[in-house]
């Protein structure tokens, strides 16, 4: 089922949701009929979607972040559920960047790798989790933090829809996240499956602590999560049983590759009651539900769910 959260920072709206997959279009029509002239950011935390615009198409997946301007018109298809993190700011508080907003249009953002990036997801995460304990002279400060850091991260970040190495790199992190349960996943498989050398492969995941810390922390982040679901009809899975379908060769370098990343053995987590990071990788219309809230339903420092 579809949900959302979102916040009215007085100004910008931030919020989490969660879609099933969908297609959405936004026709030249329609976008100069509304008169919404903001500029949206997601940032996806799991599914993907393909959008296109009339400069061709681009496509977020995995840790990517994905830009709309609504003054331009847009389809976007998506063939899988969704969580994203969002924040839709007005064309006029970006107005003195100086940035060329309408060429941001589906660009796709690599957020995970740029620091600001990172700040403004973590920032925005931050404000969506305490929503409830801000009060409305919160807000002001909130609004100016999250449209400056939204325009700091526009004008440093690589358009990746241009980029070919950066749209090779998602796809490669994407690849990874979907196969940890092999445990012949390492560099070898992954230099092999897209024709890499293992120089590039190895720069190209520098910033993680290179490719094998990359595959080993995205096993351990799956078996987390598979330990900390509540318990079914059949109980919780075994050890051992987490550790093969997670990609480990046995249960000891499991347990000893999860006590040295979390603190605590892999038995010590009790389902339902650890916190979990978001997925690494983890509608009717929410969009336009955005779009009706900023332009009417919403006062300026108002906060709401839904």
């Amino acid at each position: 089922m579809p949900s959302m959260t979102n916040l009215h920072l007085g100004g910008i709206l931030v919020g989490d949701v969660s879609t099933p997959a969908q297609d959405l279009e936004r026709s030249a029509r329609k976008a100069a009929r509304q008169g919404v002239d903001h500029l949206v950011m997601q940032f996806y935390m799991k599914g993907g979607c393909r959008m296109t615009t009339d400069a061709g198409s681009s496509v977020a997946q995995g840790r990517a972040a994905i830009v709309y301007d609504l003054s331009q018109p847009l389809t976007v298809h998506s063939d899988q559920a969704a969580e994203t993190v969002n924040v839709l700011v007005p064309r006029a508080f970006l107005a003195e960047e100086g940035l060329p907003l309408e060429q941001y249009h589906g660009a796709v953002l690599d957020y995970a790798a740029d620091p600001i990036g990172q700040i403004l997801f973590s920032c925005l995460r931050e404000i969506i989790g305490c929503s409830d304990r801000l009060s409305p002279h919160h807000l002001p400060g909130l609004n100016v933090t999250a449209g400056r850091l939204f325009g700091t991260f526009l004008r440093g970040a690589t358009l990746r829809k241009t980029d070919a190495s950066m749209r090779k790199r998602i796809e490669i992190r994407k690849f990874i996240q979907d196969n940890i349960g092999l445990h012949e996943l390492d560099a070898a498989l992954v230099q092999q499956r897209f024709g890499l050398s293992r120089a590039t492969l190895y720069r190209d995941f520098v910033e993680d602590g290179g490719v094998g810390n990359y595959i080993r922390e995205c096993r351990l982040a799956a078996a987390r999560r598979l330990l900390a679901r509540p318990a079914a009809k059949g109980g919780r899975p075994r050890v051992s049983s987490v550790a093969y379908a997670t990609g480990f060769s046995d249960e000891k370098t499991f347990s000893r590759a999860f006590k040295a990343r979390y603190s605590l053995l892999p038995r010590d987590v009790r389902a339902g009651e650890v916190s979990l990071p978001a997925a690494d990788g983890d509608r009717p219309d929410v969009l336009m539900c955005w779009i009706k809230d900023l332009t009417g339903e919403a006062s300026a420092g108002a906060m709401g769910r839904a």
